[in-house]
């Protein structure tokens, strides 16, 4: 099995009671006085509590759960009961009595419409399939989860979901969905600015890559993800992405490379405790030493290697007698409940085989190593004059590493300089947007809903009180991000001169006074910019309830008695454009009730769907239509939960800006 990294925090949604008294927890339980629902509660936390260092005391702990919980009809901890038994039983690698509890936690889950904990079922027992390399019936659990998470929005679920979906597809050896996947995650992680999610992401698409035999490919993703494992202190994850690039070396034949990584991994290893990881650094370094015909450090490595290797196979075999009697106890007490149904003996059989095949190929490996190591031994003997080389090789490894660990210090501060730059950009953006509670108090029935894809945006709205009317606009300049930022504040400092300098209030000569002004602006420049922004723009008198409107490239809406009015903008930015001509200036009669809406492209703009299809204006239109009749606050949350909804995994493509005023 390709041993890609598992993410299974989506499922095991576990209450780690480390500070409390444990007394204290129990005292609860014992008090009958407190109410059913505290003391459930309670014992739910207590078995989370044992749950790695003492599956046993968890299982009975959520036993108890589960019996106070059916005389109480409680069936929401009832499930949550079977669902801390299914825990306990898994960690134990009982798996068959592990799926029952979980199907029985998650029959409930589903009657009592629990989506959350159905997804997290439904994760457990794909992992546990994953153990029993039973691929095809993992990935039918885990799109199953997938499908549950998206449709709750929960995008932390979909992110693991993905990466999971990743693991099995590389297993399966179906390599292109694996990336497809994969890829996925990663996005969905960088949305989310989950660094550890991001790190084990590109670490899985290393994997794939070097199951297909793309080294270089795997190279990149896998130093990825141990530049965000390093920078983020992930010290796991580092000491994998160590191991799995020494692997990839390995094939490439890069034996100092090899070298350099095993060795720092077998120290994290050593520190880490993690038998398992110090096994493979050694097998890696006695390998590449063996190639390298340095035969005493083969020889060393490869006797470190059979330590750790008896070492390993007897905490499995102690393991397996503790899986055995816990398997026979839970059996046993499961005979006094209800016969065993086929599904349970299909599980037993899968267990067996699987442990068989495991035994069959450790037997194998053995031979194989004690093999080698001969082989290295005899070498050794007569190799070992070549001492003196050894010590040039490790001043050129340690000159390399230090080398390495300069560069990493300069990457690493250039890019605490580019977030710091970026910050600041952020901070003097937000000083050109009107403070929000200003435009409450020019237009109290009036909501702004403003998503900038990025820290900083291109999109960015504008209000200006004249003469007893308000002016308001959503504008959209070139771009996104820190360049759409920087033409943001070229277009509101022209936007302010136009009516504060040059005394302009018609939106259409505003609008051409602005555009005047940043086409000067730009044509400073020794390049040809191109650069400007679409925008709409209001001037409201809401004493006579009328409105004059301009638009470049940006439409109006206007709401009335559930019909939607358009007014088309004139089809020209602002900015250098060829064959300019003036724009023109709306005039509308407004009525109690209507709502008007300016906007920019970007939510129209946005892929997702069933069909990972542009939403269009044609159903933003209907949208608008359907929330017109809601109050100002009621619209705005509408919108931005349709927007999610929409989008779901997909990464948000523009800012957005959508500016509502009811009048």
């Amino acid at each position: 099995m390709i041993r890609s990294l598992l993410l299974i925090s989506l499922y095991l949604t576990t209450f780690f009671v480390k500070s409390q008294n444990v007394d204290s927890l129990w005292k609860v339980v014992n008090n009958v006085k407190n109410h059913d629902t505290i003391r459930l509660a309670t014992l739910y936390d207590l078995a989370w509590v044992f749950v790695y260092d003492n599956p046993d005391s968890t299982y009975t702990i959520a036993e108890m759960q589960r019996e106070l919980a059916q005389q109480t009809k409680n069936k929401k901890w009832e499930a949550k009961a079977y669902n801390a038994m299914g825990a306990a039983l898994q960690i134990r690698s009982a798996y068959p009595k592990a799926v029952e509890h979980y199907q029985k936690g998650m029959k409930i889950f589903e009657q009592l419409g629990d989506k959350s904990n159905m997804a997290g079922a439904l994760g457990n027992i794909g992992s546990i399939y994953i153990e029993l390399q039973k691929f095809d019936v993992a990935l039918d659990y885990q799109l199953k989860c997938l499908k549950l998470v998206q449709e709750m929005g929960n995008l932390e679920g979909v992110a693991s979901s993905l990466n999971n979906t990743c693991v099995i597809y590389t297993n399966m050896k179906q390599f292109d969905k694996a990336l497809l996947y994969g890829e996925q995650a990663v996005e969905m992680y960088q949305h989310l600015k989950d660094y550890h999610g991001q790190a084990s992401g590109y670490l899985n698409l290393g994997s794939v890559y070097s199951a297909m035999n793309k080294y270089s490919e795997a190279i990149l993703n896998l130093n990825k993800a141990l530049k965000i494992a390093v920078a983020n202190e992930i010290t796991t994850l580092v000491t994998k992405c160590k191991l799995d690039l020494a692997a990839v070396y390995l094939k490439t034949e890069d034996w100092l490379k090899v070298i350099v990584l095993a060795s720092q991994a077998e120290r994290e290893a050593k520190e880490q405790e993690d038998l398992d990881s110090h096994l493979a650094a050694v097998k890696y370094l006695a390998s590449a030493y063996n190639k390298k015909q340095n035969h005493k450090e083969a020889y060393k490595y490869g006797s470190l290697t059979m330590e750790l290797t008896d070492s390993l196979n007897k905490m499995k075999n102690e393991s397996e007698i503790a899986r055995m009697e816990a398997q026979f106890y839970y059996e046993k007490k499961a005979e006094a409940d209800s016969l065993r149904n086929a599904e349970q003996q299909s599980m037993k059989d899968a267990l067996i085989f699987a442990k068989e095949a495991q035994i069959e190929k450790d037997r194998i490996q053995k031979i194989a190593l004690y093999g080698g190591i001969l082989l290295m031994l005899i070498s050794g003997g007569v190799m070992y004059n070549r001492f003196r080389f050894i010590r040039k090789q490790k001043n050129i490894i340690e000159a390399k590493n230090k080398e390495t660990e300069e560069q990493k210090i300069i990457i690493e501060e250039k890019q605490k300089e580019i977030l710091s730059s970026i910050s600041y950009a952020k901070r003097l953006q937000e000083a050109i947007l009107p403070p929000r509670h200003e435009i409450a108090q020019h237009l109290p029935d009036s909501f702004i809903l403003y998503k900038p894809k990025d820290i900083v945006a291109g999109d960015f709205y504008w209000m200006e009180a004249v003469q007893g009317k308000v002016m308001i606009a959503a504008a959209d300049c070139t771009g996104h991000g820190v360049p759409g930022a920087m033409v943001s504040v070229v277009c509101s400092n022209a936007l302010n001169r136009a009516v504060n300098e040059f005394n302009v209030s018609e939106p259409g000569k505003v609008l051409d006074k602005t555009r005047e002004l940043v086409v000067e602006t730009f044509e400073r420049s020794e390049t040809d910019v191109k650069d400007g922004m679409d925008i709409s723009l209001c001037l409201f008198d809401l004493k006579n309830k009328s409105l004059q409107w301009a638009g470049a490239n940006n439409p109006l809406w206007i709401a009335r008695k559930g019909e939607i009015l358009q007014f088309k903008p004139d089809k020209q930015a602002i900015g250098k454009v060829d064959n300019p001509s003036g724009y023109t200036t709306h005039n509308i009669a407004l009525e109690i009730n209507d709502c008007v809406y300016i906007f920019t492209d970007g939510y129209a703009d946005q892929f997702g769907g069933p069909s990972g299809k542009k939403f269009k204006y044609h159903q933003l239109v209907e949208l608008m239509k359907s929330i017109s009749v809601l109050p100002l606050q009621q619209q705005q949350a509408k919108l931005e939960k349709e927007f999610n909804n929409w989008k779901g995994p997909l990464e948000q493509v523009d800012d957005i800006c959508v500016i509502g005023i009811k009048i």
